[in-house]
């Protein structure tokens, strides 16, 4: 079967004059063209306990070494707010009832961190839930700068419906007076803070509290990259709104097995029709889990995935233009992961901004192609295979790889970086959950 895709859904355009008042800044390579973030998060290696120490060492490692291909932020994720592990942790708060880091994890305070960072020329970024912690309602602490409490503002019937711990969230009915002010004081403290990066958990289902934020941000007199999690929920009709970010979850939380492949490979196709990236809003596919993972459980694991695994991941987000954002221990990064990560042909594609499309689908192989931004006659294409079990022959068509079967092209492998020679049709051979990737550019007619 051939698979034509159309739009998924339909198309909502921002006035230019919106976008230009509350969008965040994104990286931009161009005047009119942006390129997805690059960095690494601390989740896949280290959950929801990472001292500050490791935070260094990490900080250090992506400085020296990843830098100077473009990842150029680190992010702490949840629990940098926790007493301790397990059983009667409790969540540090300033007086307004805003997270604050705490000494157990954060012996010098969040501060120090951020500013160690920005020494070794890294961006950092923290993590936040939606809406206002639980002991903030019930001690009906203030607005910061308003005459309003907590207890004026809370929607106490809106809870994320994964963090049941004591120390997380009510939601913010954003109709109540001081309710923009507690997200105007909230982003403002971390501005203050030098934080360059937010990863808002639990928003992207609830459209309100991203305008809150978004507006939050507009008005914090610093630059800030919003990312919005988890992609559990994402509603298209809501695209106007979360294009308003840099980054929007389209994922549950990925790991490192088939399955997570599948689940992007899905996601990826229902959210082809997003023009989020015209405006530096770019899909995300969650973490690279490669490397050493969860090191705080009992020690941790390594990644499961093959390297044809890995390989078709980076690709995924290569041709998607899905940010980067690392994970798994980067300063014990095993080699093959890292020149996957530095990679200069997954990094030009990827960097490049255009968000692929699926221009053909035959049994378990896919193809799909991403052009070079501003010049369609050059590009990219991945050839999966989407069995895990078996390797798989293929002759796919110029026409089925998406090409123009008036024009000539030259098509280079980029794992072999061997030039295919020139043909009506081309024939595959690609390993179990393997990918081949290929580079084209047009030369002339036929």
């Amino acid at each position: 079967m051939t698979l034509n895709t159309g739009h998924v859904f339909v198309r909502t355009v921002l006035a230019a004059i919106t976008i230009a008042t509350v969008l965040p800044p994104a990286r931009v390579v161009a005047a009119d063209h942006f390129s997805p973030p690059m960095g690494w998060n601390s989740y896949t290696g280290y959950r929801t306990s990472i001292p500050e120490k490791e935070m260094l060492k990490n900080i250090d490692f992506i400085s020296e070494k990843l830098l100077p291909y473009g990842y150029d932020t680190v992010t702490v994720d949840n629990g940098w707010f926790l007493s301790g592990r397990g059983k009667g942790v409790k969540i540090a708060l300033d007086k307004y009832g805003r997270p604050d880091s705490h000494e157990y994890f954060f012996p010098r305070g969040l501060k120090y961190t951020i500013d160690y960072a920005h020494k070794k020329g890294i961006k950092f970024g923290i993590w936040l839930l939606r809406g206002i912690n639980r002991r903030a309602v019930e001690e009906n602490l203030p607005v910061e700068g308003t005459k309003y409490r907590m207890q004026d503002i809370v929607n106490m019937k809106s809870r994320c419906p994964w963090a049941v711990a004591p120390w997380y969230n009510y939601g913010v009915d954003m109709t109540k007076p001081g309710a923009q002010e507690y997200y105007d004081g909230l982003v403002k403290k971390y501005a203050d803070m030098g934080v360059d990066f937010i990863k808002f958990d639990d928003i992207v289902p609830n459209p309100d509290e991203v305008e809150a934020v978004v507006k939050a941000i507009a008005k914090c007199g610093r630059k800030i990259v919003l990312s919005l999690s988890p992609g559990d929920h994402i509603k298209v009709e809501h695209s106007s709104v979360y294009k308003k970010a840099n980054m929007v979850r389209i994922t549950s939380d990925i790991w490192d097995h088939n399955g997570s492949l599948q689940t992007t490979f899905r996601r990826w196709e229902a959210m082809q029709a997003y023009d989020g990236a015209e405006v530096g809003s770019w899909l995300d596919m969650d973490m690279v889990c490669f490397g050493r993972l969860l090191v705080t459980e009992k020690g941790g694991r390594d990644c499961r995935f093959t390297k044809d695994q890995k390989r078709t991941f980076m690709v995924q987000r290569a041709l998607a233009a899905s940010p980067l954002m690392l994970g798994g221990v980067l300063y014990s990064m095993d080699d093959f992961s890292m020149s996957l990560f530095s990679h200069p042909d997954i990094l030009k594609c990827n960097q490049n901004g255009v968000v692929g499309q699926l221009v053909h689908r035959e049994g378990k192989v896919d193809v799909w192609k991403t052009p070079e931004h501003g010049n369609e006659k050059n590009g990219w294409i991945g050839v999966f295979n989407r069995d895990a079990k078996e390797k798989v022959t293929v002759e796919r068509s110029t026409k089925e790889l998406g090409l123009n079967a008036d024009q000539k092209y030259v098509l280079k492998d980029i794992w072999s970086k061997k030039t295919l020679p020139v043909s009506a049709k081309h024939t595959f051979e690609i390993p179990p959950s393997g990918v081949m990737f290929l580079r084209y550019e047009q030369t002339s007619k036929k």
